[in-house]
């Protein structure tokens, strides 16, 4: 399964399943430096960043807030 950080607070990652659920992860139990926005898998070794979709889905954002900014002017 993947998630999404969606928040850390108080040592706790607030994450997001692709249908909009969330759940709390202790921070002690994801890798270290682990922060908002990145994609993590959970697997039979723990959980584990997946660093190409993450980069991904940060460029697509990227891309739409240009877009977004780019039509106001």
């Amino acid at each position: 399964m993947k998630y999404t950080i969606d928040r850390i607070e108080e040592g706790i990652a607030v994450c997001e399943d692709s249908n909009g659920n969330h759940i709390n992860i202790q921070l002690s139990l994801l890798p270290e430096n682990v922060k908002e926005g990145d994609v993590i898998s959970a697997g039979d070794s723990g959980f584990a960043v997946c660093r190409e979709e993450t980069d991904e889905r940060r460029r697509q954002m990227a891309d739409r807030q240009r877009s977004i900014f780019k039509k106001r002017t």
